[in-house]
């Protein structure tokens, strides 16, 4: 039997023909403005209710916006979980952690590796949207 010369790039390839690949979406759409009320009317309740005691002290900048970021993006990554795990799953679960100016999802206390988000905003509304990518090998 021949066997032809390979490079490592050839194994990457015929290595990653055994992996399929899956990727779930959740995309969410929140007017700013809901959230500002939400903090006005009843700061400690709403707060308490949304976000961890984590969340709150790793805020950049304490207002509206970032709350509203952090609340869309907990939507968006909840909707991208198996229908099994959204019924188990509450706000505390998921965490929006700010490394700087950039946003990172801890899932029931771990960080969660798989996850691409992006978010965006003007004066009356925040979008935000989460893929959660998950490979795995068929043989």
């Amino acid at each position: 039997m021949q066997t032809k010369k390979g490079n490592i790039k050839n194994l990457r390839v015929l290595s990653s023909a055994n992996k399929t690949m899956n990727i779930d979406v959740g995309v969410d759409i929140i007017e700013r403005k809901r959230i500002k009320q939400a903090i006005l009317k009843h700061p400690k309740r709403f707060l308490k209710k949304i976000y961890t005691q984590r969340e709150l002290e790793n805020l950049p900048v304490k207002n509206e916006l970032y709350h509203s970021i952090g609340f869309s993006l907990k939507e968006a990554v909840w909707k991208t979980l198996p229908p099994h795990t959204q019924k188990k799953t509450y706000f505390e679960d998921i965490e929006i952690i700010w490394n700087k100016d950039k946003p990172q999802i801890f899932l029931f206390g771990k960080k969660a590796k798989n996850f691409h988000i992006d978010f965006s905003f003007n004066k009356k509304i925040v979008i935000t949207s989460a893929l959660r990518i998950k490979t795995r090998r068929v043989f």
